[in-house]
């Protein structure tokens, strides 16, 4: 282990990202004889390596199997700093042939990702709880690109393919910038891989012609401006891998049935996309198909074809399936589906359509996105009640299997949500749940019972007025005597929540949450936005919610006061027209305040270090500084204001409000005028002159 340490101070000097590399050599239990050959490898005197790029990199590298190696160097074809998405890199390595067990290769693609993150060849962006996103630290990049530079060719704006003509193999190219050639492509006979991140316009039909090798066309960065894709598009029948999204794609032609090898295919946000061919079920190999955000309403008979379907987006089942259309129980035979978003739910009518879909049995389904119309809240309220009923019961029956995650529910006008959500053992594995524009449910389902559930936020909730005990652990005025026979249940409500959202509740007064029940133990945010008549925050919140670190509270009209929070280290107030009182944080570290007119008091903040107040129309410093003692203060306000504090220096009633603190930054709205104040050793400078400010 001493030698395995000798190794990792060699990583001195770099950053921690990539000495954490060459650190997961020293978890491997070594032996000696194994750390001595390590340090006696030739890698440490090895030449040709880039100056930024530290022998032990190299080192970390060479410890990687061949394949997590391809997949490593395949990463440096993408711009630097870009934030890659597992699936479409999964897919990528796919048909590249990097994960060799086609049967199995969604499995083997997320160990690889999993392995390249573990190792910090990838870094987590932390943007989704199922690290979903990540991107590659600089040196890591250029290191990559180095090592693939005898295949792999990135061409940027100004850049020529030198060496094209033989001297180098290209098979694999990436495109940045605006003025780019790119009929250096028409030459590269051998290509396999071709990303364009370039604005640059691009000959598919000489393209389509002469790359006949191709794997993977990924034209989805590009900005580029073509309206079809041609015909002899069918002539690359190598190709797996093909995104068009983003672009202005209107026409698909039905030569796409001819490439029979492609298992990734996405028209995401095609917005002129009306469309799409019959020859679609051909292609059988086919196990991602994204066609959301276009004008897609209705797909040709076949889709039941796809049966290898892992992720399907976009989806808008037709009425019924008489007249040559997909309808909703056309995804039957689609047993593998990982991912499934439907659209336009609410053409379906038929409750027995939704049980022949089957839904249950589709038992790797982790994610459901369920959207219906984009109705106006008063728009979905005045639907009649059979509508209503007909919907609920539709939804009824699209009873998810355990295996699922992730749930989002959208533009839904039933009015209560579906009862497959009232037993946590329905959904034992539930860890997301996002509800948005549901205008016509009065009360939220008993959602406390989730025993996994981490993340729920609900927004556009427009008719609930009370949030009560049942959302928490169900009916509790149940006439049934066994719902009575405790309290509460020994289990708590929520027990791994961490983060919770309300948002767009116009009618939201009252949160009932008894002291005497148990719930969140494990909540770490928490945000309330456009609730105008909430009035208060409930006490069991206070009591149980003891791991709560960062509150969100903005535009709500009749909140009055926010207090004796034991635990909240971070706290946003805005928009808080009649909020009085914030007092009894003692664990607070930073605090913002945007719009809140009549606040009077901030007190009892022991512990905080960052206060920032943002009031542009403010005529003068509030009073509650004088009671507050952050270590750094910003100030954004009028030039007014920041004019007559920067004038008279240190007399006047604004500097009594704040010259006790260590720190002041103050600044004007469009931060052209600013003045800066450090208490000990005394110093105060600005850009303001003693004249009125335009």
């Amino acid at each position: 282990m001493e030698i395995g340490m000798q190794i990792v101070k060699k990583c001195d000097g770099l950053p921690l990202a990539i000495k954490s590399i060459g650190g997961v050599l020293c978890t491997k239990g070594y032996s000696r004889g194994n750390w001595q050959a390590v340090l006696r490898s030739n890698v440490w005197s090895m030449d040709g390596l880039s100056k930024d790029v530290h022998h032990a990199l190299y080192l970390s590298y060479e410890d990687l199997p061949p394949t997590l190696k391809q997949c490593f160097v395949f990463c440096s074809l993408f711009p630097e700093d870009f934030e890659f998405n597992k699936t479409n890199l999964i897919f990528m390595w796919l048909a590249e042939g990097f994960l060799q067990d086609k049967e199995d290769f969604w499995e083997l693609g997320n160990e690889y990702y999993a392995e390249l993150l573990l190792r910090n060849f990838l870094e987590d962006t932390y943007k989704y709880y199922n690290q979903e996103q990540c991107k590659m630290h600089d040196l890591l990049w250029s290191f990559a690109r180095q090592l693939g530079k005898d295949e792999n060719y990135v061409l940027r704006e100004g850049q020529v393919l030198s060496g094209s003509e033989g001297s180098i193999k290209v098979r694999r190219l990436s495109i940045e910038g605006n003025e780019v050639n790119t009929k250096v492509i028409k030459k590269e006979k051998g290509l396999r891989t071709l990303l364009l991140y370039s604005k640059s316009e691009i000959a598919l039909v000489d393209m389509c012609k002469a790359s006949l090798n191709l794997r993977i066309l990924d034209l989805s960065w590009s900005n580029s401006n073509f309206s079809s894709l041609p015909d002899s598009l069918g002539n690359l029948v190598h190709l797996r891998y093909l995104n068009v999204s983003n672009s202005k794609l209107g026409n698909i032609p039905n030569s796409i049935g001819n490439l029979r090898k492609l298992v990734y295919f996405s028209c995401s946000n095609c917005k002129e996309l009306s469309y799409f061919p019959q020859r679609i079920s051909n292609l059988r190999e086919l196990r991602y198909l994204n066609f959301r955000d276009t004008k897609v309403e209705a797909v040709p008979m076949g889709l039941n074809n796809l049966e290898k379907l892992y992720d399907l987006y976009g989806f808008k089942p037709y009425k019924n399936s008489l007249e040559g259309f997909s309808s909703l129980d056309m995804l039957e035979s689609l047993s593998q589906l990982i991912s499934l978003w439907l659209e336009g739910l609410e053409i379906v009518s038929d409750r027995k359509i939704a049980q022949r879909a089957n839904f249950v049995s589709k038992n790797q389904l982790q994610f459901l996105q369920l959207k219906y119309t984009s109705l106006s809240s008063e728009e979905q309220l005045s639907q009649t009640n059979e509508r209503k009923m007909t919907t609920e019961d539709v939804l009824n029956e699209l009873c998810p299997p355990c295996s699922l995650e992730g749930v989002t529910i959208e533009g839904y006008f039933g009015r209560c949500l579906p009862c497959w959500f009232n037993l946590g053992a329905t959904l034992p594995n539930l860890r997301s749940l996002h509800i948005s524009n549901c205008a016509c449910f009065e009360r939220l389902a008993p959602l406390g019972q989730l025993p996994n559930l981490n993340i729920l936020r609900i927004k556009g909730a427009y008719s609930v007025v009370s949030v009560g005990e049942e959302f928490m652990q169900g009916d509790t005025k149940s006439k049934d005597p066994r719902a009575h026979a405790m309290s509460y249940p020994a289990i708590p409500a929520f027990p791994k929540l961490s983060e919770l959202g309300f948002e767009g509740m116009p009618n939201w007064k009252e949160w009932q949450w008894n002291e005497g029940l148990i719930a969140m133990p494990k909540l770490k945010q928490l945000h309330i936005e456009a609730c105008p008549e909430l009035r208060s925050i409930p006490e069991g919140l206070l009591l149980h919610a003891t791991s709560l670190q960062d509150l969100d509270v903005v535009g709500t009209d009749n909140l009055n006061s926010v207090e004796n929070f034991s635990s909240i280290k971070d706290i946003r107030v805005v928009r808080n027209p009649i909020l009085e009182r914030i007092s009894n944080l003692p664990g607070i570290s930073y605090i913002l305040i945007k719009e809140c007119p009549n606040l009077k008091a901030v007190e009892n903040l022991e512990s905080l270090q960052r206060m920032e107040i943002i009031g542009d129309e403010m005529e003068t410093l509030p009073e509650y500084l004088l009671t507050t003692m952050p270590q750094k203060l910003r100030i954004r306000c009028s030039e007014d204001l920041l004019l007559k504090i920067a004038s008279k220096r240190e007399s006047g009633s604004e500097w009594n409000r704040f010259k006790h603190i260590s720190k002041v930054t103050i600044y004007s709205p469009d931060k052209s005028f600013y003045a800066n104040y450090q208490k000990t050793p005394f110093s105060f400078t600005t850009n303001v002159k003693s004249v009125q400010m335009n």
